[in-house]
């Protein structure tokens, strides 16, 4: 009985204008992919008044020993609080756009337009949750570092989260050992 009387008042409440769905304007997807990576622009070259980027949130090595510097986004009004998401998405899905609009002279000359493009492609793939997903290549869900993220399955993200649990494992002989003695699987998988 108090179920019905609880729908009519909805209905009531909705005829008469007294009940509005919130429309948000914040969010991700209602920008232009161009609109976001400006955005992301402000943010890397620290014109943003919210916004900025520790380019060494952390510095890992790769199967080859060279350093590779994972990027976080944090508040400049308290920069030890690290933002989770902007525009109600993870902080990396904006970089990747960034990297194809406006920051392009990120890639590498050699790879650049075949890098653009093949981001430009597999970015549709990744819209819905039963698409493609976002791997991070560092192991770090946090890292907006274009050159860390890299677009596939879902079997290929699983296999990764268990590399991971190796190459980020607090016991820093367990890490060397893995990354050593597993270099060029971790070379074939591109992961670090």
């Amino acid at each position: 009985m108090a179920k019905s009387k609880l729908k009519k008042a909805i209905k009531r409440a909705t005829k008469k204008g007294t009940a509005s769905k919130r429309i948000r304007t914040d969010v991700f997807s209602s920008y232009k992919p161009e609109e976001n990576s400006k955005f992301f622009d402000g943010i890397v070259s620290g014109e943003n008044a919210l916004y900025a980027v520790d380019f060494q949130a952390s510095v890992k090595r790769d199967y080859y020993n060279r350093e590779r510097h994972c990027w976080r986004v944090y508040s400049k009004k308290e920069p030890t609080t690290w933002v989770k998401s902007l525009r109600s998405a993870k902080a990396y899905r904006l970089s990747v756009l960034w990297s194809v609009y406006d920051g392009k002279q990120f890639w590498r000359p050699k790879r650049r337009d075949k890098k653009v493009q093949s981001i430009l492609t597999d970015l549709p793939r990744i819209e819905g949750k039963q698409g493609d997903h976002s791997r991070h290549r560092c192991g770090n869900d946090w890292c907006c570092n274009p050159g860390h993220i890299q677009i596939g399955s879902r079997k290929a993200n699983e296999i990764d989260k268990h590399f991971h649990y190796f190459l980020n494992n607090p016991d820093s002989g367990v890490r060397e050992a893995f990354r050593t003695t597993l270099s060029k699987l971790c070379s074939k998988h591109k992961l670090f």
